[in-house]
């Protein structure tokens, strides 16, 4: 699918109302060279991030306007790549089971022991660059099969399904030999090596062939 493009660094953001905590988790995280980017709101860090880079959120559950929690099914609608680390003097085991299904890379409860919550950024660091390499290709995929036209995402569907071009001319009414032009001009909108690769990647990323 064409020479991937480099990774920008992963950016560790804190989000948290509390002043207080946003500079000691600062500190903390300075300690090992991570400086990061505090915003005492969710729906301001919501405004602020573009997706555009890997990102470790360290994040409150209860906040003003917006909860963490709030934010977590947002993130999950426009930057699912994101690497969620919950911390929260309010936390439950519910809670925190609910967030993990939905992604989160882990839930501390205050307090925590310092080394845990470095262990776990660091963690969530590369975590969020693996994702984000993830939703970078799966979103180039999606947008190529977009860019066919009704009929070649037709044929597409059915190569994906494994047909031939023979079967895939009987279905469509067509000759093999306008099914292989279309194969090849799907190839070369796509940037694939082949249609196999293509499929593979079709199928890896989960692309939706729409009609």
């Amino acid at each position: 699918m064409g020479t991937p493009a480099s990774t920008p660094a992963t950016v560790v953001y804190l989000v948290d109302d509390d002043p207080e905590v946003c500079e000691s988790v600062a500190w903390l995280l300075g300690s090992i060279g991570v400086d990061p980017v505090v915003f005492n709101a969710a729906d301001e860090f919501l405004a602020a991030y573009d997706g555009s880079h890997p990102a470790c959120v360290i994040l409150d559950v209860r906040m003003p306007r917006m909860s963490g929690t709030r934010l977590q099914e947002d993130l999950t609608a426009v930057a699912p790549h994101v690497a969620i680390i919950f911390v929260s003097a309010h936390g439950d085991i519910k809670m925190s089971v609910r967030t993990m299904q939905r992604g989160a890379i882990d839930f501390l409860e205050k307090p925590y022991e310092p080394q845990r919550l470095l262990d776990v950024v660091q963690e969530a660091i590369g975590r969020a660059k693996e994702r984000f390499e993830e939703h970078r290709a799966r979103t180039e995929v999606q947008q190529k099969v977009d860019g066919l036209t009704p009929r070649e995402r037709e044929i597409l569907r059915l190569v994906v399904e494994g047909l031939p071009s023979q079967n895939i001319a009987r279905r469509l009414g067509m000759s093999v030999k306008t099914v292989d032009v279309h194969r090849a001009r799907i190839k070369a909108k796509t940037e694939a090596e082949s249609i196999s690769t293509l499929v593979r990647d079709v199928l890896r990323y989960g692309a939706q062939i729409k009609d």
